[in-house]
């Protein structure tokens, strides 16, 4: 998932990039890798693939001799939102992208706006390993077509500091508690509090799915702990981890289980739990952009991604969800057990994976609408 903002000017072109009329009728516009920044090329290297995806997602790739058998020189790009991706392609990352990791819940919109070509699970020797709840997702096909394969996955827990946090909280609503005032931790992370805030505020158990009226509620509560409980309204979940690590915050209305990660590394030690309202759950995807110069290396790469020994690396420095199960029994028995890959379908009963709002008008609220949303908790 990575260390995710958004600012208000990315918001107001996401709300542009992200209809789906628009994003098919702008494939074209831009040509050349310029667009995208530029990737340095290196005279070393007989091969240069691209890749876009958050920092720290580049650890599996780096793991063992896939780059240096093929002889491949490296280029990744780190993102800052999922929505970065979708507006890179767009300016230029058409036919100069390799590879990119993309949250689950995109894809529908990125395959039907032509973003990404087709994957074929037979040329993915280690697909048949993967956990196949993540796999028959029919949000990852698009007609009948496979358009990601998923490789990693987590929740958005509640964090809190077990220092001063005696009793593990019960929901949601108990980091509104007096003991907490100025001390919540929050994400500008649009879509990770929408998978939260819109059951707990509603009852729903897809937040996603709103009349524009809950909508408008649950951006409310939202800014009523912004405004009158929280510390701050971080970037990133890594300046979440610090604030912790400072002792400035003792719970948060958003969180990742990679935060605990990072506050360890401060010597903070930081405990999450999944309160009964549930959490959101996301899953990332590989995915192959339209017109990608080298899709053989593009297919070695994704396999080399999803083996065991990549994953395993990538799970326990990061203490992520990973996907093949051949990887479980190579995991710490604690990581093991916090992601119940014995028992993933209980698990996913309380972190749930959830659409993004539809992007035509209807009976729910649009992604549009809720990005409009949005910008008033921002501003708030």
């Amino acid at each position: 998932m990575g260390e995710r903002n958004i600012d208000a000017a990315t918001t107001l072109a996401l709300r542009s990039s992200l209809s789906r009329r628009r994003a098919m009728a702008g494939l074209a516009a831009v040509g050349g890798i310029v667009a995208l920044g530029g990737f340095p090329r290196s005279a070393r290297a007989s091969t240069t693939m691209t890749w876009m995806g958050w920092q720290g997602y580049e650890t599996p790739i780096l793991t063992g001799d896939f780059l240096e058998k093929n002889d491949i020189d490296f280029q990744p790009t780190f993102i800052s939102s999922n929505e970065e991706i979708i507006t890179k392609l767009q300016a230029g990352g058409i036919g100069n992208t390799d590879l990119i990791t993309m949250y689950f819940g995109y894809l529908p919109l990125m395959a039907e706006g032509g973003l990404l070509e087709p994957i074929d699970p037979a040329r993915i020797s280690n697909f048949p390993d993967l956990i196949p709840q993540f796999t028959s997702q029919g949000s990852i096909r698009h007609q009948g077509q496979l358009m990601g394969v998923p490789w990693n996955w987590g929740s958005l827990p509640l964090m809190y500091d077990p220092a001063v946090v005696s009793a593990k909280p019960q929901s949601w609503l108990d980091i509104l508690a007096d003991e907490h005032k100025g001390k919540v931790a929050m994400v500008d992370d649009p879509l990770g509090n929408l998978l939260i805030w819109g059951t707990v505020v509603t009852g729903k158990e897809v937040g996603t799915l709103l009349t524009k009226e809950e909508m408008a509620k649950v951006i409310d509560q939202l800014i009523e702990i912004k405004t009158k409980h929280a510390r701050a309204f971080f970037p990133t979940y890594g300046d979440m981890a610090d604030a912790f690590a400072r002792n400035e915050v003792t719970v948060s209305a958003i969180g990742w289980e990679a935060v605990a990660v990072w506050a360890a590394g401060k010597g903070k030690t930081i405990e999450y739990t999944i309160p009964k309202e549930g959490t959101g759950m996301f899953m990332d995807c590989l995915c192959i952009p339209k017109d990608c110069p080298h899709p053989d290396l593009a297919y070695g790469m994704i396999d080399h991604i999803v083996s065991p020994e990549p994953q395993r690396v990538f799970a326990e420095e990061q203490s992520a969800g990973i996907t093949n199960l051949k990887t479980v029994p190579k995991l710490s028995p604690a990581l093991a057990e916090s992601y119940q890959y014995s028992d993933i379908d209980s698990f996913m009963k309380r972190a749930r994976l959830q659409p993004v709002p539809p992007t035509e008008e209807g009976e729910y609220a649009t992604y549009d609408d809720f990005l409009a949303e949005y910008q008033r908790l921002q501003k708030a």
